[in-house]
């Protein structure tokens, strides 16, 4: 079994087992077997109907080392989908832009970067799914706008963000019909106003 610590025994002080800090690029790494074995299973399974005793055992590690990485499912599908908005909006560096071309970009590397597993997740239509796609888009937005603290700024940066996880889910669920730049024209048309607020 692969531990997160180095398990030490100290028989003089009455068989205590310590666990010993592990090197920070091994904790890394058995967060890409867990986020591995995650959509592992999900390219055959519900989200909704996967265990932790599932995913810790796809990874090959024990389910009290997964507790030590990550609270819950949730949190591992959050850390991926994190990572995929990170490259969903690598190349969007003005998050106000009006250029239509920014947002196809945008509905482009979704479609090259979205994992199979959450692919057949988001057809199977599972809100909890949704959600974590949703959470994960707004925490994106906000750190683009972390100085507008105004509610107006808040309710603006959350219909901008609805806006763009519906039309991403929706999109996917139409097998991606429409091209990216039809998608991006959209986008770019649906919230020009609320960019407008946001600035």
């Amino acid at each position: 079994m692969l531990l997160k610590g180095v398990i030490t025994s100290n028989r003089q002080n009455g068989g205590c087992v310590h666990l010993k800090p592990a090197p920070l690029d091994f904790s890394l790494q058995t967060d890409e077997w867990i986020e591995t074995a995650l959509l592992k299973i999900m390219e055959n399974k519900h989200y909704t109907k996967i265990t932790i005793i599932e995913i810790a055992a796809t990874a090959g590690i024990v389910r009290q080392t997964l507790y030590l990485h990550f609270t819950d499912k949730d949190a591992i599908l959050l850390t991926i989908l994190d990572k995929l908005m990170n490259e969903v909006w690598e190349q969007f560096d003005d998050i106000q832009s009006n250029s239509e071309e920014v947002f196809a970009t945008l509905f482009r590397n979704w479609k090259q970067h979205i994992p199979s597993s959450l692919l057949f997740n988001i057809t199977y239509k599972d809100r909890k799914i949704r959600q974590l796609i949703f959470k994960s888009i707004t925490d994106y937005v906000d750190k683009q706008f972390s100085g507008s603290q105004s509610s107006i700024h808040f309710y603006t940066r959350r219909a901008f963000c609805s806006t763009i996880h519906n039309l991403l889910v929706e999109w996917t669920l139409q097998d991606f019909y429409h091209t990216p730049e039809e998608m991006g024209a959209l986008v770019c048309k649906l919230t020009a106003s609320m960019r407008e607020c946001m600035e």
